[in-house]
Protein backbone atom coordinates (compact mmCIF):
# COMPACT_ATOMS: atom_id res chain seq x y z
CA UNK A 1 0.00 0.00 0.00
CA UNK A 2 1.22 3.20 -1.11
CA UNK A 3 1.56 5.85 1.59
CA UNK A 4 1.02 9.80 0.14
CA UNK A 5 4.21 12.01 0.69
CA UNK A 6 3.64 14.68 2.50
CA UNK A 7 5.45 17.76 1.01
CA UNK A 8 5.57 21.15 2.52
CA UNK A 9 3.92 24.62 0.54
CA UNK A 10 5.77 25.94 -1.84
CA UNK A 11 7.62 29.20 -1.04
CA UNK A 12 7.69 29.96 -4.43
CA UNK A 13 5.78 32.80 -3.66
CA UNK A 14 7.43 33.85 -0.19
CA UNK A 15 9.48 37.39 -0.29
CA UNK A 16 12.94 37.19 -0.97
CA UNK A 17 13.81 37.81 2.24
CA UNK A 18 12.61 34.69 3.25
CA UNK A 19 12.44 32.32 1.00
CA UNK A 20 16.25 31.32 1.67
CA UNK A 21 15.71 30.26 5.21
CA UNK A 22 12.23 28.75 4.73
CA UNK A 23 13.96 26.19 1.93
CA UNK A 24 17.15 26.05 4.07
CA UNK A 25 15.23 25.05 6.89
CA UNK A 26 13.01 22.37 4.90
CA UNK A 27 16.31 21.50 3.02
CA UNK A 28 18.13 20.00 6.11
CA UNK A 29 15.07 18.07 7.22
CA UNK A 30 14.88 16.26 3.41
CA UNK A 31 18.86 15.64 2.98
CA UNK A 32 19.31 14.14 6.12
CA UNK A 33 16.15 11.44 4.97
CA UNK A 34 17.99 11.47 1.48
CA UNK A 35 17.34 8.31 -0.96
CA UNK A 36 19.33 5.49 -1.47
CA UNK A 37 22.48 6.02 -4.21
CA UNK A 38 21.03 4.29 -7.57
CA UNK A 39 17.16 4.22 -5.99
CA UNK A 40 16.18 6.18 -9.52
CA UNK A 41 18.35 4.62 -12.16
CA UNK A 42 16.26 5.39 -15.06
CA UNK A 43 17.94 7.30 -17.77
CA UNK A 44 14.64 8.73 -19.71
CA UNK A 45 11.19 10.50 -18.34
CA UNK A 46 8.67 10.19 -20.09
CA UNK A 47 6.32 13.56 -20.31
CA UNK A 48 3.91 14.80 -22.82
CA UNK A 49 5.39 16.78 -25.77
CA UNK A 50 4.60 20.60 -24.63
CA UNK A 51 3.62 22.03 -27.87
CA UNK A 52 0.75 19.50 -28.48
CA UNK A 53 -1.21 21.09 -25.03
CA UNK A 54 0.60 24.46 -24.37
CA UNK A 55 0.23 27.60 -26.18
CA UNK A 56 3.59 28.25 -27.89
CA UNK A 57 5.49 30.74 -25.74
CA UNK A 58 4.42 28.54 -22.91
CA UNK A 59 5.51 25.36 -24.23
CA UNK A 60 9.06 25.61 -23.78
CA UNK A 61 9.02 26.63 -19.88
CA UNK A 62 7.29 23.57 -17.92
CA UNK A 63 10.05 20.49 -19.44
CA UNK A 64 12.93 23.22 -19.14
CA UNK A 65 11.53 23.74 -15.37
CA UNK A 66 11.26 19.99 -14.61
CA UNK A 67 15.00 19.37 -15.95
CA UNK A 68 16.05 22.22 -14.08
CA UNK A 69 14.24 20.64 -11.03
CA UNK A 70 16.26 17.00 -11.67
CA UNK A 71 19.60 18.73 -12.12
CA UNK A 72 19.11 20.67 -8.76
CA UNK A 73 17.88 17.38 -6.84
CA UNK A 74 21.54 15.83 -8.08
CA UNK A 75 21.63 12.22 -8.01
CA UNK A 76 20.83 9.66 -10.21
CA UNK A 77 17.90 11.43 -12.14
CA UNK A 78 20.24 14.96 -12.64
CA UNK A 79 21.21 13.85 -16.22
CA UNK A 80 18.03 12.00 -17.23
CA UNK A 81 16.37 12.58 -20.46
CA UNK A 82 12.95 14.07 -20.96
CA UNK A 83 11.70 11.68 -24.00
CA UNK A 84 8.48 13.47 -25.35
CA UNK A 85 5.27 11.84 -26.17
CA UNK A 86 2.13 11.95 -27.99
CA UNK A 87 0.36 13.08 -30.97
CA UNK A 88 -0.76 16.40 -31.89
CA UNK A 89 -4.80 16.05 -31.56
CA UNK A 90 -4.18 14.93 -27.95
CA UNK A 91 -5.78 16.41 -25.61
CA UNK A 92 -4.75 16.96 -21.58
CA UNK A 93 -7.03 14.41 -20.13
CA UNK A 94 -5.43 11.96 -23.05
CA UNK A 95 -2.16 12.81 -21.23
CA UNK A 96 -3.90 11.81 -18.07
CA UNK A 97 -5.21 8.77 -18.78
CA UNK A 98 -1.41 8.03 -20.02
CA UNK A 99 -0.53 8.46 -16.56
CA UNK A 100 -2.74 6.36 -14.89
CA UNK A 101 -1.29 3.77 -16.93
CA UNK A 102 2.19 4.02 -16.40
CA UNK A 103 2.67 5.29 -19.68
CA UNK A 104 4.08 8.90 -18.62
CA UNK A 105 6.28 9.48 -15.81
CA UNK A 106 5.52 12.92 -14.95
CA UNK A 107 2.88 15.25 -15.86
CA UNK A 108 1.76 18.95 -15.73
CA UNK A 109 -1.53 19.69 -14.62
CA UNK A 110 -3.82 22.25 -12.53
CA UNK A 111 -5.13 20.58 -9.47
CA UNK A 112 -8.30 19.23 -8.36
CA UNK A 113 -9.28 17.33 -5.18
CA UNK A 114 -10.23 14.05 -7.25
CA UNK A 115 -6.66 14.74 -9.78
CA UNK A 116 -5.10 14.69 -6.09
CA UNK A 117 -6.70 11.19 -4.97
CA UNK A 118 -5.96 9.95 -8.40
CA UNK A 119 -1.97 10.25 -8.50
CA UNK A 120 0.85 12.29 -6.49
CA UNK A 121 1.00 16.05 -7.03
CA UNK A 122 4.72 17.67 -6.11
CA UNK A 123 2.79 20.54 -4.23
CA UNK A 124 4.60 23.51 -5.72
CA UNK A 125 3.18 26.01 -7.77
CA UNK A 126 4.87 25.91 -10.81
CA UNK A 127 3.68 29.33 -12.19
CA UNK A 128 3.35 31.32 -8.81
CA UNK A 129 0.17 31.78 -8.95
CA UNK A 130 -0.14 33.64 -12.33
CA UNK A 131 -2.29 31.06 -13.94
CA UNK A 132 -4.96 31.67 -10.77
CA UNK A 133 -5.77 35.61 -12.17
CA UNK A 134 -7.88 35.14 -14.93
CA UNK A 135 -8.77 38.19 -17.79
CA UNK A 136 -11.86 37.61 -19.84
CA UNK A 137 -12.09 36.99 -23.52
CA UNK A 138 -15.33 38.96 -24.85
CA UNK A 139 -17.12 40.23 -28.33
CA UNK A 140 -16.41 43.51 -28.79
CA UNK A 141 -19.99 44.58 -28.95
CA UNK A 142 -20.60 43.65 -25.21
CA UNK A 143 -17.89 45.53 -23.76
CA UNK A 144 -21.14 47.72 -22.52
CA UNK A 145 -22.06 45.27 -20.66
CA UNK A 146 -19.14 43.82 -19.02
CA UNK A 147 -18.61 47.46 -18.25
CA UNK A 148 -21.22 47.24 -15.18
CA UNK A 149 -20.33 44.05 -14.01
CA UNK A 150 -19.20 44.86 -10.10
CA UNK A 151 -19.48 41.70 -8.48
CA UNK A 152 -19.32 37.66 -8.87
CA UNK A 153 -23.85 37.87 -9.22
CA UNK A 154 -23.64 40.48 -11.59
CA UNK A 155 -21.08 38.15 -13.80
CA UNK A 156 -23.05 35.14 -12.98
CA UNK A 157 -25.63 37.04 -15.45
CA UNK A 158 -23.01 36.06 -18.48
CA UNK A 159 -22.61 32.27 -19.57
CA UNK A 160 -19.33 31.53 -19.46
CA UNK A 161 -17.68 29.16 -21.77
CA UNK A 162 -14.79 26.36 -21.43
CA UNK A 163 -12.83 23.10 -21.91
CA UNK A 164 -14.62 19.50 -21.12
CA UNK A 165 -11.73 18.23 -18.75
CA UNK A 166 -10.74 21.97 -17.63
CA UNK A 167 -10.78 22.42 -13.63
CA UNK A 168 -11.90 25.97 -14.39
CA UNK A 169 -15.02 24.43 -15.73
CA UNK A 170 -15.77 22.76 -12.39
CA UNK A 171 -15.18 26.20 -10.17
CA UNK A 172 -17.16 27.54 -12.52
CA UNK A 173 -20.09 25.44 -11.94
CA UNK A 174 -19.59 25.49 -8.20
CA UNK A 175 -19.49 29.09 -8.17
CA UNK A 176 -23.15 29.11 -9.69
CA UNK A 177 -22.33 30.26 -13.56
CA UNK A 178 -23.71 28.28 -16.32
CA UNK A 179 -21.04 26.50 -18.16
CA UNK A 180 -20.79 26.02 -21.78
CA UNK A 181 -18.68 23.06 -22.64
CA UNK A 182 -16.41 22.19 -25.86
CA UNK A 183 -14.04 19.21 -26.10
CA UNK A 184 -11.57 20.99 -28.48
CA UNK A 185 -10.45 23.97 -26.83
CA UNK A 186 -10.18 26.17 -30.85
CA UNK A 187 -13.84 25.39 -31.00
CA UNK A 188 -14.57 27.51 -28.14
CA UNK A 189 -13.49 31.04 -29.67
CA UNK A 190 -15.73 30.47 -32.62
CA UNK A 191 -18.49 29.29 -29.71
CA UNK A 192 -17.60 32.59 -28.31
CA UNK A 193 -17.57 34.83 -31.59
CA UNK A 194 -21.09 33.25 -32.43
CA UNK A 195 -23.14 33.71 -29.14
CA UNK A 196 -23.17 30.56 -27.84
CA UNK A 197 -21.43 31.82 -24.55
CA UNK A 198 -20.40 35.51 -23.42
CA UNK A 199 -17.36 34.97 -21.73
CA UNK A 200 -13.84 32.97 -22.07
CA UNK A 201 -12.27 32.85 -18.94
CA UNK A 202 -8.10 32.74 -19.52
CA UNK A 203 -4.74 32.93 -17.83
CA UNK A 204 -2.45 35.76 -17.94
CA UNK A 205 -0.09 34.33 -19.80
CA UNK A 206 -2.36 32.96 -22.49
CA UNK A 207 -4.74 35.35 -23.07
CA UNK A 208 -2.88 37.65 -25.44
CA UNK A 209 -1.87 34.86 -27.38
CA UNK A 210 -5.20 33.20 -28.00
CA UNK A 211 -6.13 36.46 -29.27
CA UNK A 212 -3.71 36.92 -31.85
CA UNK A 213 -4.75 33.33 -32.82
CA UNK A 214 -8.21 34.32 -33.80
CA UNK A 215 -8.01 37.78 -35.08
CA UNK A 216 -10.85 38.14 -37.41
CA UNK A 217 -13.33 36.84 -34.77
CA UNK A 218 -13.84 40.59 -33.68
CA UNK A 219 -12.95 39.42 -29.81
CA UNK A 220 -11.02 41.59 -27.18
CA UNK A 221 -9.93 41.41 -23.59
CA UNK A 222 -12.74 42.66 -21.36
CA UNK A 223 -10.50 46.05 -19.94
CA UNK A 224 -11.62 46.52 -16.16
CA UNK A 225 -12.21 43.08 -14.58
CA UNK A 226 -10.13 40.56 -13.22
CA UNK A 227 -11.20 37.09 -11.93
CA UNK A 228 -9.43 35.37 -9.03
CA UNK A 229 -9.58 32.12 -8.17
CA UNK A 230 -7.28 29.08 -6.70
CA UNK A 231 -5.73 26.73 -9.21
CA UNK A 232 -2.57 25.66 -8.27
CA UNK A 233 -0.70 23.62 -11.76
CA UNK A 234 1.35 21.12 -9.76
CA UNK A 235 3.69 18.43 -11.48
CA UNK A 236 1.91 14.79 -10.69
CA UNK A 237 3.22 11.38 -11.01
CA UNK A 238 1.64 8.09 -10.07
CA UNK A 239 1.05 7.26 -6.75
CA UNK A 240 3.73 4.59 -6.40
CA UNK A 241 6.54 6.62 -7.72
CA UNK A 242 6.82 8.41 -4.05
CA UNK A 243 10.57 8.60 -4.46
CA UNK A 244 10.39 10.67 -8.05
CA UNK A 245 7.99 13.08 -6.56
CA UNK A 246 10.54 13.82 -3.51
CA UNK A 247 12.96 14.44 -5.83
CA UNK A 248 10.98 16.67 -8.22
CA UNK A 249 9.81 18.50 -4.74
CA UNK A 250 13.52 18.88 -3.49
CA UNK A 251 14.86 20.25 -6.85
CA UNK A 252 11.87 22.49 -6.95
CA UNK A 253 12.80 23.98 -3.45
CA UNK A 254 17.00 24.11 -4.19
CA UNK A 255 16.25 25.77 -7.45
CA UNK A 256 13.55 28.66 -5.63
CA UNK A 257 16.27 29.02 -2.99
CA UNK A 258 19.25 29.91 -5.24
CA UNK A 259 17.00 32.21 -7.45
CA UNK A 260 17.52 29.71 -10.89
CA UNK A 261 13.67 28.67 -10.41
CA UNK A 262 13.22 32.77 -10.71
CA UNK A 263 15.31 33.50 -13.52
CA UNK A 264 13.84 30.70 -15.39
CA UNK A 265 10.24 32.12 -14.90
CA UNK A 266 11.29 35.68 -15.92
CA UNK A 267 13.32 34.66 -18.71
CA UNK A 268 9.78 33.71 -20.19
CA UNK A 269 8.30 36.71 -22.13
CA UNK A 270 4.53 35.66 -21.54
CA UNK A 271 5.30 34.69 -17.81
CA UNK A 272 7.34 38.20 -17.15
CA UNK A 273 4.33 40.10 -18.47
CA UNK A 274 1.76 38.12 -16.74
CA UNK A 275 3.23 38.69 -13.48
CA UNK A 276 3.88 42.30 -14.27
CA UNK A 277 0.44 42.60 -15.18
CA UNK A 278 -0.73 41.22 -12.13
CA UNK A 279 0.71 43.69 -9.88
CA UNK A 280 0.12 47.01 -12.09
CA UNK A 281 -3.02 46.56 -13.52
CA UNK A 282 -6.20 48.39 -11.89
CA UNK A 283 -9.20 46.24 -13.07
CA UNK A 284 -11.79 45.07 -10.49
CA UNK A 285 -11.17 41.83 -8.71
CA UNK A 286 -13.97 39.29 -8.69
CA UNK A 287 -12.56 35.97 -5.89
CA UNK A 288 -14.60 32.88 -6.97
CA UNK A 289 -14.64 29.90 -4.02
CA UNK A 290 -11.75 26.98 -4.74
CA UNK A 291 -13.30 23.47 -5.16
Amino acid sequence: MNVPIKLPPSPFSLPSSCRRRFCAQWGAGLLSASLAPGALAQKALRIPTAQFIEPATLAPFYPALLRLALQKAGGSLASSELQEVGEPAMVKERYRRMLAAGELDVFWSSSTPAREAEFLPVRFKLLKGVNEHRLLLVRRADLARFAKVATVQDLRAFKAGAGVHWSDTQILQSNGFQVVTSSRQPALFQMLAYGRFDFLALGMAEVDDALGAHPNLDLVIEPSLLLRYQQPIYFFVHRSKVELAERIQRGLQRAAADGSLERLFLDNPSLRQAWERINTDKRRLLTLQPL
